[in-house]
């Protein structure tokens, strides 16, 4: 359908092409309704398979976009520590509160979704309780000291 080679994904994703052949039997025949279910489960499998293509080039992008934040958070301070007391002559930085925030979200998002799959492996089938998993709104989950 529209799985992915080895190579990687390609530049351009074909839609998807859903192909009905006549078995000459009923709807309610056991044969006609596996090769249904069994069409379903492959579908959702390749919806799955592009889902996660598409994170793995988000996050490569990302990495990239958080390295070079890094570098620039890691400047700044460097520009600070050098400024000592008269940091207050510094017209150029700026607090970066809101975008922290975001990035901050982004980590736990990120950290949920990797820990809900973990627990899964682990737990094999057995139902989590409601409290323990990840929400669309990615709650706070528990954070450590910042360290300078």
């Amino acid at each position: 359908m529209g799985s992915q080679g080895p190579g990687g994904p390609p530049g351009v994703r074909a839609p998807y092409t859903v192909l009905l052949l006549p078995l000459g039997t009923s709807r309610r025949d056991p044969g006609a309704r596996s090769f249904f279910l069994w069409l379903q489960r492959m579908q959702a499998l390749e919806r799955e398979q592009d889902a996660l293509w598409q994170g793995l080039e988000l996050l490569g992008h990302g990495r990239a976009w958080f390295e070079g934040r890094l570098r620039e958070a890691q400047q700044r301070q460097l520009h600070l520590g050098a400024l000592g007391e008269n940091f207050l002559t510094d017209l150029h930085s700026e607090p970066r509160g809101p975008q922290l925030a975001q990035i901050q979200k982004v980590n736990m998002c990120l950290q949920n979704l990797i820990q809900e799959k973990e627990l899964s492996r682990q737990q094999k089938g057995s139902i989590q309780p409601k409290w323990k998993t990840a929400q669309p709104g990615c709650p706070k989950m528990q954070q450590g000291p910042t360290r300078v």
